[in-house]
């Protein structure tokens, strides 16, 4: 069934859109994919909302039989039982981020999502959020489902019938899907977390997103990510859970790393693996894989559940000061010397014999000339 839906406040032009509609007559047997929440407070949209604004209305595109909602702010949904839709006004919360869960239930198989909502005193003047990405439509050039800021002209791309959303960790509102380690670890502490931040690299560029409405439960995804620095020689890929810290990107036929130079990212001249001197990123990821960190995070693997978070950095090995001697002696240079106090012990005592042996040279020669 078509349909046009048309918006009209009385005061800007009107916006009309087509959908289609299915009418089906039973719920498939298969988990059901949750494939994207859409938040509306009055006539605003998305991931921030205000005390003072009134109900608020979150609502699941999904097909189930069942659907459980749950808050982490003890609310009551006000809406219809067993419906997609959760219904609460903000009036007496604390300010804060709010999660809800949505579990959804066909038949024998479930899936469950968690969605993160920002309340603040009151809403931002200048606050407009059309593609509900968490990400202020004044920072965007565009509203594209599958483009997330990440940087300064930089974007995360995800398939086009997907959304890409803001991570977990990110500022809602203003922020990018490139993150700060500072950023991350304002999250950990704010939210009472193990801090697992640190990790036995440097870490580098960090970027943060959600990609939701995959085809099927348990099915891969791609992105692309405009990387805002090239990679160097000794550049890895790492990924971050909030309940492990940080661990290697893990590659196999449902995970792959490609990257390549390039002033666009948009060719399709890839190179397997992290390259040295790539600008562009491109990683599939497997949904409830190793590499996926949705769901509760209690282990090293994600909820497969129709949607794939990801936080990852290009990061380095920590320099050291043994790095630095053995790249004098692998340069090829000559003349002088460099003395490092954290090379093994061998050396130094080779040194001191050296001396020794000397000295010992230059007594029997001098005894011979007396």
């Amino acid at each position: 069934m078509d349909i046009n839906i048309t918006a009209d406040d009385g005061t800007n032009a009107p916006t009309t859109k087509a959908f289609t509609v299915a009418v089906i007559t039973s719920v498939p047997d298969i988990a059901p994919v949750i494939k994207q929440f859409t938040i509306t407070q009055g006539n605003n949209q998305g991931r921030v909302i205000s005390k003072t604004g009134g109900a608020v209305t979150v609502h699941a595109t999904v097909i189930a039989k069942t659907y459980e909602w749950s808050n982490n702010f003890n609310v009551t949904d006000t809406s219809e039982d067993n419906d997609v839709i959760f219904v609460f006004n903000p009036a007496n919360i604390d300010i804060g981020i709010l999660t809800i869960t949505l579990k959804a239930k066909a038949n024998t198989h479930s899936s469950e999502r968690f969605l993160k909502i920002e309340l603040v005193d009151t809403r931002p003047s200048d606050w407009t959020d059309v593609n509900n990405n968490g990400i202020s439509d004044s920072e965007e050039s565009g509203h594209s489902n599958n483009e997330l800021l990440a940087g300064t002209n930089k974007k995360i791309t995800s398939p086009v019938d997907t959304r890409i959303l803001l991570g977990v960790m990110g500022k809602m509102g203003k922020d990018s899907g490139r993150l700060t380690l500072t950023q991350m670890e304002t999250y950990v502490t704010g939210n009472n977390l193990t801090d697992n931040t640190s990790d036995t690299m440097s870490t580098g560029d960090i970027y943060d997103y959600v990609v939701e409405g995959l085809s099927a439960v348990g099915a891969t995804t791609e992105v692309i990510i405009e990387l805002t620095a090239i990679t160097s020689k000794e550049a890895e890929l790492r990924r971050y859970s909030l309940a492990t810290g940080w661990a290697n990107f893990e590659v196999d036929v449902n995970n792959i790393i490609q990257s390549k130079t390039s002033a666009t990212c948009t060719d399709d001249s890839w190179e397997a693996g992290l390259i040295t001197g790539a600008t562009c990123l491109k990683l599939t990821i497997k949904d409830g894989g190793t590499n996926d960190t949705d769901g509760t995070q209690s282990d090293n693997t994600g909820d497969a559940n129709g949607v794939v978070a990801s936080t990852i950095s290009i990061a380095t090995p920590t320099s050291t000061p043994s790095d630095f001697a053995d790249s004098a002696d692998s340069s090829g240079s000559s003349g002088g010397c460099v003395y490092n106090p954290n090379a093994p012990a061998r050396f130094d005592m080779g040194f001191i014999l050296l001396i020794v042996l000397s000295a010992y040279y230059l007594i029997r020669r001098k005894h011979r000339f007396v």
